[in-house]
């Protein structure tokens, strides 16, 4: 199980999940451009922020015309609006099944109630070997 956190530029989140298989939300989210622009190029001439540049390069670019000869033109490649950490919560998933589990099956608080004061020493025992019946049944996740 993998949970994943986006978050934006200023460290917010502002989106996240938990499945087992994460790589087609996420790759679906980035091609909609759902949490902002991703990783680009684009020319040196057009507006951005400094701070914002993780590449330059020179490109050679044909004018729209075509009949004009080719130029050498700066171009930046700009950094996500977003960051994605993705976390494998597996074994923390794991366990909260173990406890729920656990929980169904267990004695109720009434039982207990009833045993300690209803039915003695004997009764007591034979809950906790029920509890440890159920430990027995839905053991917690290694690490």
């Amino acid at each position: 199980m993998k949970k994943v956190i986006v978050k934006n530029l200023a460290g917010v989140q502002t989106h996240g999940a938990q499945m087992e298989d994460p790589s087609a939300w996420i790759y679906a989210c980035v091609a909609g451009c759902l949490w902002g622009k991703p990783e680009r190029w684009q020319p040196a001439s057009e507006a951005h922020d400094p701070a914002d540049v993780l590449e330059t390069e020179r490109r050679e670019v044909q004018p729209a015309d075509g009949e004009q000869p080719a130029v050498m033109q700066e171009w930046v490649k700009l950094r996500a609006e977003y960051t994605v950490e993705i976390e494998d919560i597996t074994l923390q998933h794991q366990l909260y099944q173990c406890i729920q589990s656990r929980k169904a099956e267990y004695p109720s608080p009434e039982d207990f109630m009833n045993a300690y004061f209803d039915g003695g020493q004997a009764a007591l025992a034979a809950l906790q070997v029920s509890r440890l019946a159920v430990k027995a049944k839905y053991p917690k996740p290694e690490e």
